[in-house]
């Protein structure tokens, strides 16, 4: 091959490399150059697609802002049927009984009359002329009537004048008896106007609410899918995210309640919370000391003249000997027993013997009520409820106590009251647990059963079921209630 032919067989590849080469890249001219234009709206998209962004979740917040107080409106006008409710029945027993009262009044007036009868016939008999004078007296129905009547009283003797004033004062009873009673079945009648009124209102807002869980949750599946597009994310994602953003708002939101309450706690829970510690602990460990050592001392004097039927006030004065023989010998028998069961002689002993007792009942009946409350998980709210089929906060607590003996009204406001006072900080298994509105016992709207350990057992809320959950601090009452 001669070198012209070698030179020629190197180029051609070159030049199909270079031809190649310049085939994979579009011409110069025909290039789309970026420009400021460019990048403006390249960054208007973006900033759109964040506001977009921004406001769905503004709208998802909204939302539960919204369900949340409707939810609340509904649990405040259910609690204010329930305190009517509660108050119309209050005004039928009273209504009742005064009718009660009125009838037996003018029954007694009538047998005055009867009594005053018989009087007036034997005055006529006897010939004489009281029959006139005594006619208002037999049948007169009001007090009002005897004013115009003059009686001749010294005709008839003291037993005659006696019975006319028994005639005068019961029908006086009568009178006022009767006033009374019209005046309760006025106030009845008013109840019954203002629960019917209440109602109807916890009906409209027991609807509302239930319309707003269902519109809630329509309007949120709608917005976590157009989140899920603008973000580029599935649905399932995007839900999970809402859900960690929304637990992660109520954490705040409890904890700095919690921490509130804590701190509130400390500030007031000290004075009542030292006399219940202080009873069980120190007196039984003074008892067995004291006695043995300090038999004529103050103490000893004392615990006979409380608690030991004999000889109250013979120690007193009597010499220590005596003193000490009896109460040795029974005091013996008693610490042998106390210790192996544990504290059983210190309640006899003692003026708070109903506190060692209480407790052991008590938690029976906590636990009582607390397995019964298990027994409704899964029940629907219901307002008004009270039974398998339906209940409402107050409902459950009432049955669940109940299913204990110990007799609750349907109402959170009312059981507030019926109870001993606990700090919340103190409150053990079986406690009640209240939140409201305005933190004062009128702006109450829920209760629980605590369950210890942070945990308690609720009827929630409209839409939701009998559940156990964590307590919430947010809204609830300083104080619990120990119902037993």
């Amino acid at each position: 091959m001669s070198p012209t032919t070698q030179k020629r067989w190197r180029r051609g590849p070159i030049a199909a490399a270079i031809l190649a080469l310049a085939c994979t890249f579009p011409p110069a001219a025909h290039a789309d150059p970026v420009n400021q234009e460019d990048i403006d709206q390249a960054k208007a998209a973006e900033s759109t697609t964040s506001a977009s962004i921004a406001e769905l979740e503004a709208r998802l917040s909204e939302l539960n802002t919204n369900l949340e107080a409707a939810q609340l409106n509904a649990q405040i006008a259910n609690e204010d049927y329930l305190v009517a409710a509660d108050e119309l029945s209050t005004a039928t027993a009273d209504a009742k009984t005064a009718q009660d009262d009125a009838d037996k009044a003018a029954k007694a007036t009538s047998s005055a009359r009867a009594d005053l009868s018989a009087v007036v016939v034997q005055t006529y008999q006897e010939g004489g002329s009281a029959m006139s004078a005594l006619a208002p007296y037999v049948t007169s129905q009001t007090l009002a009537e005897f004013s115009a009547a003059e009686v001749a009283r010294l005709r008839m003797g003291e037993n005659a004048e006696s019975r006319v004033r028994k005639v005068e004062a019961k029908q006086a009873e009568a009178d006022s008896l009767k006033a009374v009673a019209d005046q309760k079945v006025t106030e009845k009648e008013t109840a019954a106007t203002q629960a019917q009124t209440a109602k109807d209102t916890a009906e409209a807002a027991a609807n509302a609410a239930l319309t707003a869980v269902t519109d809630t949750q329509t309007k949120r599946q709608a917005l976590l899918s157009q989140l899920a597009t603008q973000r580029g994310t599935t649905l399932e994602l995007e839900t999970r995210h809402q859900e960690q953003v929304e637990a992660e708002r109520r954490a705040r939101e409890e904890a700095a309640a919690k921490e509130a309450a804590e701190e509130a706690a400390k500030n007031a829970a000290p004075a009542p919370s030292q006399e219940p510690t202080q009873t069980p602990s120190e007196e039984p460990t003074q008892e067995p000391t004291q006695e043995p050592t300090q038999t004529p001392s103050e103490e000893p004097t004392q615990e006979p003249s409380q608690e030991s039927a004999p000889a109250p006030a013979e120690p007193e004065e009597a010499p220590a000997e005596p003193e000490e023989e009896p109460e040795e010998a029974p005091a013996e028998p008693a610490e042998e027993p106390a210790e192996e069961p544990a504290e059983e002689p210190a309640p006899a002993q003692d003026v708070p013997e109903p506190e060692p007792e209480a407790p052991s009942y008590s938690g029976d009946a906590a636990a009582t009520a607390i397995a019964a409350a298990k027994n409704y998980i899964g029940t629907p709210y219901v307002w008004g409820g009270e039974s398998s089929s339906g209940l409402d906060c107050s409902g459950l607590t009432m049955m669940a106590y109940q299913e204990a003996g110990v007799g609750l009204t349907h109402s959170s406001r009312v059981q507030y009251g019926e109870g001993t006072h606990v700090p919340l900080s103190e409150a053990i298994p079986g406690d009640l647990v209240f939140w409201s509105s305005d933190g004062s016992q009128s702006g109450i709207y829920h209760v629980a059963i605590y369950l210890g350990d942070g945990m308690m057992i609720e009827a929630p809320t409209f839409g939701y079921t009998v559940t156990i959950t964590s307590m919430r601090y947010s809204g609830a009452m300083p104080y619990a209630v120990r119902p037993y």
